[in-house]
């Protein structure tokens, strides 16, 4: 339970001198969960609720805009996914943007100023087909502005949130407690997400029956539609205001800093203690050499900033219309023009700063960029998988797909302390290798057919391969961080998410689905899901080549 005084009661089981049994590594997590300290129990509480309306929202937001908004729009679920991909996208490159916001103003007024923001666009979304009595007119109608409107609220919310959330874990932990603390937070976020499961009691009038051995239940359902829906999530996001408000007070918030960093300090001086004089030496040169490194690169522009521009130029040239593609085009090969045609000074000044930011290190820049691949599945889930197991399955697996379509999150929740604790001493990289590769493979499950005994494998197995590698990366995201820089890192290690949040609905998902399962006519999902899992692989390939080159550099454990 928290505690009265707020002392960190994870610190007291996972500092223990005794060595834990099997049982006990897989059991403490959820001890160390509910004895939490109460600043941790702000963070979690609100995150808890946050991914219930985030994930409850985001999953119905494609059939909002394909069945209501876009009502007799042609392409319908590619103008859909591009809706969403305005929210998801533009949530990730909000991270980018204003992850310096906690940094500078504090994790509690971050925190709260999100929820202000959050609750207000949502209010807008819920309010425009309902209270404003805003109908269907097509493509840029007043409703389809209105709830874009709404969406850009919740993007620049969220932008501040996340980095916050991670942050103010990064300030209220020790090296100790960081791994579990940052797997919890994953974990709970997830938790939220699994209960949108049920809110077909909310959205359908037709009643849930159950008849199954001895059993035969008849459940009503309140029949609110999708906005009314949307509605009962807006008052969640109150919940969670008030909930951050009462407990991350400020007293609490700056108790538990300064209670991290003195533990911090202490165990720090314990581990020194241990070193041999060569071990500190060693530490001192390995220092001495990254920073001799980030000087010498911060002279000149890192190679693969051009293959970045390259990229860019060929996306929006293929996608863009014209005449925006040639505007466009236009506007980023000037950019490498301008930096270049700037006198001496602010030219040294615009280069440094473009070296000295983390893309900037061509180790780091591939690995989070390999992981775009992998990173399409998470997209499917709110994507593709609602629509999908909608119209490509009979019978209850169809009509409540909420119950399969957001079973991964739950399953998230207890998979990610369980796996972070078993394997805390196994290697970073390889678990980064195995991890995608788990995580990918179970996609070719779904080219086999429209199966129940596909769908739930396949949900079953990406989970466990998600649950080995995400929270070491967003962990390793936030720990190489420099002191006061947690939130601009945390922000740019979204940016891969940025690109896949844009790249799998602008090249990808809208079109597939529209190609190979429409809601009307012939389907054919093997091969769609076939394109899937070959695309997801291309993470664990490009991990294993790379490892000689970029595997030495990681931290030896995840605990470290």
């Amino acid at each position: 339970m928290v505690r009265k005084d707020g002392s960190d009661a994870m610190s007291e089981h996972t500092t223990g001198d005794t060595a834990k049994g099997p049982l006990r590594e897989i059991v403490q997590p959820f001890i160390d969960l509910v004895r939490a300290p109460r600043a941790l129990w702000g963070v979690n509480l609100g995150y808890v609720i946050e991914g219930l309306v985030y994930f409850g929202m985001l999953g119905y937001l494609a059939m909002h805009f394909s069945d209501f908004i876009f009502q007799g729009v042609q392409h319908a679920d590619e103008w859909s996914h591009g809706m969403v991909m305005v929210l998801t996208s533009g949530i990730t490159l909000s991270m980018l943007l204003l992850g310096w916001v906690c940094d500078k103003w504090g994790v509690r007024l971050a925190l709260i100023l999100a929820f202000v923001l959050l609750l207000g666009g949502r209010i807008i979304m819920s309010a425009a087909p309902t209270l404003l009595g805003m109908q269907p007119a097509g493509l840029w109608s007043a409703l389809h502005l209105t709830t874009v409107g709404g969406i850009l609220l919740v993007v620049i919310g969220y932008g501040m949130y996340q980095p916050s959330a991670y942050a103010a874990v990064r300030q209220f932990t020790t090296p100790k407690t960081a791994a579990m603390g940052f797997a919890m937070l994953y974990a709970l976020m997830n938790l939220g997400g699994y209960l949108p499961s049920f809110a077909f009691l909310l959205r359908d009038d037709k009643p849930f029956d159950i008849d199954f051995w001895f059993i035969d239940v008849s459940i009503p359902c309140l029949g609110l539609g999708i906005p009314g829906t949307f509605w009962v999530y807006t008052g969640l996001t109150v919940v969670a205001l008030v909930a951050t408000l009462v407990l991350l007070t400020p007293k609490t918030v700056r108790d538990a800093i300064a209670r991290a960093k003195q533990e911090t300090a202490a165990i720090k001086a314990e581990e020194d203690k241990g070193k041999s004089e060569d071990e500190k030496r060693l530490e001192k040169e390995a220092k001495e050499k990254a920073a001799a490194e980030l000087a010498e690169r911060q002279t000149r522009l890192p190679k693969h900033t051009w293959g970045v521009l390259v990229a860019a130029i060929a996306i929006i040239y293929w996608r863009a219309p014209l005449p925006w593609s040639h505007l466009l085009t236009a506007l980023v090969v000037l950019i490498p023009i301008v930096i270049a045609l700037l006198p001496s000074g602010p030219r040294g000044r615009a280069v440094r700063g473009i070296a000295r930011h983390p893309l900037g290190d061509p180790k780091f820049f591939f690995f989070i960029f390999a992981l775009i691949p992998v990173q399409t599945l998470f997209t499917y889930n709110w994507l593709v998988l609602p629509q999908y197991i909608n119209r490509a399955y009979a019978g209850w697996i169809g009509e409540k797909f909420e119950l399969a379509a957001n079973l991964n999150p739950i399953l998230i929740f207890i998979a990610v302390p369980i796996i972070a604790a078993i394997s805390r001493k196994a290697k970073v990289y390889n678990m980064m290798i195995f991890g995608t590769m788990i995580m990918a493979a179970p996609a070719f499950l779904l080219a086999l057919g429209p199966h129940w005994w596909t769908l739930f494998p396949y949900i079953f197995i990406m989970t466990i391969g998600e649950a080995m590698w995400q929270p070491r990366f967003l962990q390793y995201a936030a720990e190489i961080a420099p002191e006061g820089r947690t939130g601009i890192y945390m922000g740019v290690a979204q940016f891969p998410w940025f690109l896949t949040k844009v790249l799998a609905p602008l090249l990808l998902t809208g079109w597939m689905m529209d190609r190979y399962c429409p809601a009307q006519g012939e389907q054919n999902t093997r091969f769609m899901w076939f394109i899937f899992a070959c695309i997801a692989m291309m993470s664990t390939v490009l991990l294993i080549l790379a490892k000689g080159w970029l595997g030495k550099d990681f931290k030896t454990k995840s605990d470290n």
